[in-house]
């Protein structure tokens, strides 16, 4: 019976370490994580350029594994990149630098798949004094303003007419 909780033991205990030592990551997980590494550099970089919205990345390399069957017959690298630009954006120099900054951050990627999409269109600003608003805001905002310093300058003539005959009764 000693023998039997003995061995027990031993082989939860071997279980219990076995299960607590930390992962290794093999080729295939080191690939995917320079891979997301590399595709949210590419996005950041895409996201600085003028006129962009948002941008997304993804790049995907093939992982050389020599326990794969056919280890020679690699396939190519690829990236797939969205870009979300606003109506005014250049969308001719944004692809160009897309494809260049593509090819920047993963230069084993000979034909990067870029989609270029427009956003909603910008509305028209309009300068109120120290204020930009919407061009279609633009009167409502001058009448609140102009009410405002109309009911201040008469707050203004009722706070003198007060002061005026407080100091005409002593």
């Amino acid at each position: 019976m000693r023998r039997v909780l003995l061995c027990a033991a031993l082989v939860g205990g071997c279980g219990a370490a076995i299960s607590c030592a930390p992962s290794v990551d093999g080729v295939a997980e080191r690939q995917r994580a320079v891979d997301t590494d590399d595709g949210a550099h590419l996005a950041a970089a895409l996201g600085a350029l003028p006129g962009v919205v948002s941008a997304q990345a993804t790049v995907r390399r093939v992982i050389d594994d020599p326990l794969r069957p056919h280890a020679g017959a690699a396939g190519a690298a690829t990236a797939a990149v969205l870009i979300v630009i606003d109506d005014h954006a250049d969308r001719a120099q944004t692809l160009a630098t897309a494809r260049q900054l593509a090819r920047g951050v993963a230069p084993d990627v000979t034909d990067p798949q870029l989609v270029v999409a427009l956003s909603d269109p910008r509305p028209a600003l309009a300068h109120v004094g120290p204020f930009e608003v919407v061009a279609s805001s633009r009167r409502p905002l001058i009448l609140t303003l102009a009410v405002a310093l109309a009911a201040i300058a008469g707050l203004a003539l009722a706070l003198a007419r007060y002061a005026r005959r407080g100091s005409s009764a002593q």
